[in-house]
């Protein structure tokens, strides 16, 4: 996912109060009369920006849940038929008949073979409708032949589960499909340290020493820590990945 403009700005604005804080450390009893306030203000600066941060890590999730739908509409794409319709059977107390699962209220109909056709539907609708049941349709996605005559099936209840809603029905019957997922890399110690997720971290473990460093009679060595670990969140954002 491309990141916006502000996403970016606060990534810029973050390093600069890091780099600048780092520098006020370095400089501590140099300018002790400065001191407290330039903590509290590039605090304040970090905290703001790990919050835009925090919001982004957000919208990152989202990417990746939207990922994860897509991976499993895939693998439907390729799944036997026959046994997808056996587990949903199984999962909801029915049988198998006309290529869709009958269970004591409803018929589900899964099609994630392309985009549902008309026909299909037809099918499914006239299955449903025999038996005197509501019908579900689970499917990625509708042709727009579909869509423009969905309102002529009234006679009974008709729900179409696309992508999402229909990603969230196998989810809950535990029925989604195993997908391939590429064994991780061992990462080098020095590597791992130096993750771009780790910046967080690295950060608020600062901010939190840089605090106690107020209270504690060993301020020296909370504000080494604090220096450390400010140091390290600027190298992973230089060299992290």
């Amino acid at each position: 996912m491309e990141k916006s403009k502000l996403a970016i700005a606060a990534d810029e604005i973050l390093r600069a109060a890091t780099i600048w804080l780092l520098s006020a450390i370095c400089l501590r009893y140099l300018i002790k009369e400065l001191y407290l306030i330039i903590l509290i203000a590039t605090s304040i600066t970090m905290l703001a920006t790990l919050l835009i941060r925090h919001y982004y890590s957000k919208k990152n999730m989202t990417a990746k849940n939207i990922k994860q739908t897509d991976d499993a509409m895939r693998e439907l794409l390729v799944s036997d038929r026959s046994a997808l319709l056996d587990k949903l059977s199984n999962a909801l107390g029915g049988y198998v008949a006309s290529n869709a699962v009958i269970s004591q209220n409803t018929v589900i109909y899964p099609y994630f073979y392309g985009k549902l056709p008309l026909d299909k539907l037809n099918l499914a609708y006239n299955a449903a409708l025999g038996n005197n049941k509501k019908l579900i349709i689970l499917c990625a996605e509708t042709s727009a032949e579909v869509e423009k005559n969905l309102d002529l099936f009234s006679d009974i209840p008709v729900a179409i589960l696309r992508k999402n809603q229909a990603y969230a029905f196998l989810q809950k019957y535990g029925l989604l499909p195993e997908t391939k997922v590429r064994p991780k890399k061992k990462l080098h110690f020095l590597k791992n340290a130096l993750k771009k997720s780790k910046i967080k971290g690295y950060l608020s473990a600062a901010l939190i020493l840089l605090v106690t460093a107020a209270f504690s009679p060993y301020a020296l060595l909370c504000i080494i820590a604090a220096a450390v670990n400010i140091t390290m969140s600027i190298l992973c954002e230089v060299k992290g990945n």
